[in-house]
């Protein structure tokens, strides 16, 4: 998938808009988690380090070889947009703490760990903008980016034939929108996704995200899809009240709300099939 010049020129005329906000409204903070070290995290679950292409930008990514035909991919959630509580762009969002990181060595067969633009990064880029991680955040280039860089690591494994996608928070709105622009992906997993951006921002009385698709707003879905989404019963940043009817909106949509778990929820422990769990155990070192 090329990244299309539309989606590019898109941004670009919404960069005087941001700058505007930045000076006059209220802003956000991040939608997930928040840690460091994410080399060091991927080497002890095995996993390798590698860079794919996402149009302008360079992906960084996490990966696992596998002969098993179906991957799981995992998206991050938002990671840090604003800092000083909220006042001031931050110059690196890419989050603290790897919560979709660590569920990967949960995990069996083939594994991806998916990057965002300008994420991940210490060295400047002049294909980056603020606009990227902040009102921009799941703009249609964004999404172009990541499904171009998804498609580039699967033009190498050939033997991999379905996908799902896995994102939490923040992450799991994009995994919606990149299902619908790469055909290999028929699941989606989504976990403590505020599915209507709009009812997010309103209710945390947030700038509205006006560079971003929003998955409640999307007039048609790919069919063939099974969309999975779990919601924390205790979660305070997407709580499933506000949630819940949009997601059961969503074609082939199961909905489920998990008792006693906050923001974090939910692990593989949770979505992933007791025979997966048994095969991601055994695979260990040590393992039976």
């Amino acid at each position: 998938m090329r990244v299309s010049k539309r989606a590019v020129k898109g941004l670009a005329a919404l960069r005087p808009a941001l700058f505007a906000f930045l000076s006059s409204a209220v802003l956000l903070t991040g939608c997930a988690s928040t840690s460091g070290g994410p080399d060091a995290q991927a080497s002890q679950s095995g996993l390798n380090n590698l860079v794919l292409m996402g149009g302008p930008f360079t992906l960084q990514a996490f990966d696992r070889a596998g002969p098993q035909s179906h991957a799981h991919v995992f998206i991050e959630g938002d990671g840090r947009p604003w800092r000083a509580g909220g006042r001031v762009v931050s110059e690196d969002p890419t989050p603290k703490r790897l919560l979709a990181l660590g569920w990967m060595r949960e995990v069996p067969g083939p594994v991806l760990y998916l990057g965002r633009p300008c994420y991940f990064t210490t060295e400047a880029n002049p294909s980056c903008d603020p606009l990227l991680w902040t009102y921009g955040r799941y703009s249609e280039l964004v999404v172009q980016s990541m499904a171009a860089g998804l498609q580039d690591w699967l033009r190498h494994r050939p033997h991999i034939t379905s996908v799902t996608l896995v994102g939490h928070s923040g992450g799991g709105v994009l995994a919606l929108l990149l299902a619908e622009g790469v055909p290999v992906v028929n699941e989606v997993v989504a976990v403590s996704t505020p599915v209507d951006i709009d009812v997010w921002t309103g209710m945390h009385r947030y700038t509205p995200l006006f560079a971003s698709l929003n998955p409640a707003r999307q007039q048609s879905w790919r069919k063939g899809v099974l969309r999975r989404l779990y919601f924390g019963q205790n979660d305070r940043q997407v709580p499933p009240e506000a949630f819940i009817r949009a997601a059961r909106d969503l074609p082939g949509a199961m909905v489920r709300v998990v008792e006693g778990a906050d923001h974090d929820c939910c692990g593989p422990s949770v979505w992933l099939a007791p025979r997966q769990l048994d095969a991601a155990h055994s695979s260990r070192p040590g393992g039976s």
